[in-house]
């Protein structure tokens, strides 16, 4: 039978991982980012998707046109800023979802920090701050972690060592732009600082369902070095599931979460793990894909179907290893990007993705939308996987001329 799922905010990785099922798509998204991302072009590919438009980042316009369609069996969210509406339109419709509390604290990373310390978690010391001022005075001239509350892919996301600029890392953060991702109307933001945490970091992605963990992976990733924290690199599994169990049923309990997927972010201290952050949809990077790779499975499916009431039976283990590497340069303008094909015949290697081309501008390395692409191989370990991904980016050779 049939699925039926509104996607709120286009999310083509999505779309992909359902072309073969039985599932049709209704995506509902900003009339603003449809035009700028040029989205109609992509959802051409996918001739089992309709379209309709409404506001739903700070919005809800969007509930409006929800309440107008029929027929839907399931909502999920595409995009970080669509995690809260389609939280209220599933609870609108009657279907399972992350539950709207849950969702509004999943949003806002202040409002996650004061809901897990309210009920019990270990977390670093924050606070709310307004002003260049305030972050001063929380550092005390030691180090520490600014970024926007709301915020995606690690933009306006700085840390800060001790002595740190602050009032330029203010004005960095506040001022970060992440150009067509937000519709065209004013939006409202708020910001954290944050104690700075010290150990290797790790993701876990989990399906829930009914406030129970189904399925559980932990993913290790790589930042680059300097002030902003951009993921370079990840590997799937990083270690056994159940090493994560516990901290992970926490947060569940500790949001409400009833339905839906979770991606956190994590860093294990001497303490233990401590929560960074937490998203109520399915972590970017392509973690899913190598999810899939890792555990021979359709994780998205998985999710449509517990989103739609149905059973689930997700794999317990992985039975190889996957790895993703991101391809980085210095900022300037692309003169060339070669070493594509040579990259994509290594061994284990299953694709090479290039986002740049010659003429394209690169900026400094501080949100994940200023990499220049990527590449995915496979191996009987972690560290094998993570070996050949590494490779197939050291085969790519992007020169740049720099800006003076």
């Amino acid at each position: 039978m049939t699925v039926r799922l509104l996607l709120v905010g286009y999310n083509d990785s999505v779309l992909t991982a359902l072309d073969d099922g039985d599932t049709s798509v209704v995506v509902l998204e900003e009339r603003d980012l449809w035009e700028a991302k040029g989205l109609a072009a992509k959802a051409a590919r996918h001739p089992f998707v309709e379209v309709v438009f409404g506001r739903y980042q700070q919005d809800d316009q969007f509930l409006d046109v929800v309440a107008g369609l029929t027929g839907v069996d399931a909502v999920a969210p595409g995009l970080e800023y669509a995690v809260a509406a389609a939280a209220r339109a599933a609870e609108a419709l009657g279907l399972p979802g992350a539950g709207a509390r849950a969702a509004t604290a999943l949003r806002d990373k202040l409002t996650l920090r004061e809901v897990t310390t309210a009920a019990g978690m270990p977390g670093p010391r924050f606070a709310e701050v307004r002003s260049a001022a305030d972050v001063a005075a929380f550092a005390g001239g030691g180090p520490c972690v600014l970024k926007p509350s709301g915020r995606q892919a690690s933009l306006g996301v700085l840390l800060l060592d001790a002595g740190a600029d602050v009032e330029a890392a203010w004005a960095a953060t506040t001022g970060a732009d992440e150009g067509n991702q937000l519709a065209r109307r004013p939006m409202s933001w708020r910001y954290l600082v944050e104690e700075r945490l010290r150990g290797p970091e790790f993701s876990t992605e989990c399906l829930v369902v009914g406030g129970r963990v189904v399925f559980l992976n932990a993913t290790a990733k790589r930042t680059s070095a300097g002030p902003a924290p951009v993921e370079v690199g990840h590997v799937v599994p990083a270690e056994p599931a159940d090493d994560w169990r516990e901290p992970v049923s926490d947060l569940v309990r500790a949001v409400g979460f009833d339905t839906g997927i979770l991606h956190a972010e994590w860093v294990r201290t001497a303490e233990g793990p401590r929560l960074v952050e937490c998203a109520g949809r399915p972590p970017g990077d392509r973690i899913v894909d190598l999810v899939d790779l890792a555990y021979r499975t359709n994780l998205t499916r998985h999710w449509v179907d517990s989103l739609a009431g149905r059973p689930i039976d997700p794999p317990a283990t992985a039975s190889r290893a996957a790895a993703i590497a991101f391809i980085t340069a210095d900022p300037g303008t692309v003169l060339s990007v070669d070493g594509v094909e040579d990259a994509t015949a290594l061994p284990g290697v299953e694709r090479v993705d290039v986002l740049r081309k010659a003429g394209d501008t690169l900026a400094d390395l501080r949100s994940s939308w200023d990499r220049v692409g990527s590449a995915i191989a496979v191996g009987d370990t972690p560290a094998e996987a993570d070996a050949r991904a590494r490779a197939a980016v050291a085969a790519v050779r992007v020169e740049v001329k720099a800006q003076h």
